[in-house]
């Protein structure tokens, strides 16, 4: 992602960050699927606790490995059409592994599907018409690409199952929080609303973005209206709404929190889960934080919504923010993913540079 100004230091920091993000994105992912579909009321224990035994990650961490794996696999992410063959490749493969019983989203099955038949994501028979999670929970990977290619990268991964305005333009918010975390830290919703309001002012710096065009070039020929819409109603609502609730618990001890999706949302559409993953990681970084990360994970897990998205984006921008190695271990968070998953994070990181 670096420019190369600061040479390995720069590629040391961010191969660290990259391997934080990711043991969050997969340690949120274990520490809310545990209830994902339990209601707040019905929680017997708040917040929820975190995994005993080996963490069990859901569909979020396999579908961010696998685009890490289809980014690994492109000689050039510039190529556009080898870059969505590997992606496609990537997603169909993920939608065939045995081992995706984990409650999978619909849009991103019936997309892949799609996909698979022969079917361009773009076309009627093609992506589903979706601003669901699905489109946020696995863009890690393009987060950390490099400047040339983050953006078109975030959009392409989103629109493969998700072919909805809003999908794009909050992928976009969740890619540039994860892809700044450093700097943002304590104030990701703040940053978050300045960027949707340039996109719904048609303003933005990003619908100039040359790749961004061009993978968006099968659906508008007008990138800043496209954004624009995509930013109406809910994106920009949910955003003020979490906005609003971070001033509102700041002050509060944890304990007093509640349910985070009270007020914002329950985060099964994109607009709401990067909302909410954003909310988290501002009370968990910055100064004075009352959160530090593994109560973070704990209380992103403990809502009424889609639990594990939200936590795993949540620890993915909040290890996106540090770039020491062993970040969640200095927090306690020691997961103790299953034996493929563990291995699959570590390859990704050990084959990490700027792309």
């Amino acid at each position: 992602m670096n420019s190369g100004i600061n040479g390995a230091t720069d590629r040391r920091g961010d191969q660290a960050r990259y391997e934080n993000s990711l043991i969050g994105l997969a340690a949120g992912d274990a520490w809310g699927y545990q209830v994902e579909f339990e209601s707040y009321a019905s929680m017997r224990v708040r917040p929820v606790p975190r995994p005993a035994g080996q963490w069990v990650i859901s569909d979020d961490t396999q579908m961010t490995l696998a685009v890490d794996a289809a980014l690994n696999g492109c000689s050039d992410l510039g190529d556009l059409a080898a870059v969505t063959q590997a992606l496609t490749a990537s997603f169909v493969s993920w939608r065939r592994d045995p081992d995706n019983n984990r409650a999978p989203g619909n849009a991103c099955m019936d997309s892949v599907r799609n996909l698979a038949s022969g079917a361009l994501w773009h076309e009627q028979a093609g992506a589903v018409e979706s601003a669901g999670c699905g489109a946020v929970m696995r863009l890690t990977p393009t987060a950390f690409a490099s400047r040339q290619h983050w953006l078109g990268l975030t959009a392409l991964q989103a629109v493969l199952t998700h072919k909805h305005p809003m999908a794009v333009a909050a992928a976009l918010i969740l890619a540039d929080a994860t892809r700044h975390a450093g700097e943002r830290a304590g104030r990701f919703l703040e940053r978050a609303l300045a960027a949707a309001a340039d996109l719904a002012a048609g303003r933005s710096a990003w619908s100039r973005d040359p790749y961004l065009i061009e993978v968006l070039a099968p659906v508008t020929d007008d990138v800043a209206s496209y954004l624009a819409g995509g930013t109406e109603y809910l994106l920009h609502d949910c955003l003020r709404n979490a906005a609003a609730k971070l001033e509102r618990v700041r002050g509060l001890d944890p304990a007093e929190f509640g349910d985070p999706c009270a007020e914002v949302g329950e985060g099964w559409e994109a607009a709401s889960a990067v909302a909410l993953a954003l909310l988290v990681a501002d009370l968990a970084t910055g100064a004075g934080a009352p959160l530090d990360g593994a109560g973070a994970l704990g209380w992103a897990a403990t809502s009424n919504g889609d639990s594990d998205s939200i936590a795993c984006m949540a620890g993915a921008v909040i290890g996106a923010a540090h770039a020491t190695a062993d970040y969640w271990a200095s927090q306690g968070v020691r997961p103790d993913f299953e034996p493929r998953y563990a291995r699959g994070i570590t390859a990704a990181v050990r084959r990490w540079a700027p792309r």
